[in-house]
């Protein structure tokens, strides 16, 4: 039998979206079509990021009539909890932005 006082601490897996949690942010606008548009491609530092969206941009370019794809090189390192990886991406992910329309993004094992 145990005895004595315990604390029992539970933790959603669910993410805090930065759009639900600060109300002054919002999505992006989405286009109405991909059509004519630069797409940017941006895996993560996950295995198989680089297929994952590889195939999604060959579907993309199967299903609209692409201006061009962007993929980006994966992250060599993995983030830390401060954040500190997203801030030193900061100018790649920037310039990005400014090079293509979209962004699809992946994580993948």
């Amino acid at each position: 039998m145990i005895q004595g006082n315990f604390q029992l601490r539970i933790l959603s897996p669910l993410p805090e979206y930065q759009d639900e949690k600060d109300k002054t942010l919002s999505l992006a606008p989405r286009p109405k079509s991909l059509d004519g548009k630069e797409v940017g491609l941006l895996p993560n530092w996950r295995p198989s990021a680089v297929e994952i969206l590889g195939a999604v941009g060959g579907l993309l370019q199967d299903r609209y009539t692409l201006k061009g794809i962007t993929q980006e090189q994966p992250a060599r390192e993995v983030p830390s909890r401060s954040g500190g990886l997203i801030d030193s991406l900061g100018e790649l992910l920037d310039d990005l932005a400014h090079r293509v329309d979209v962004v699809v993004t992946s994580t993948g094992d």
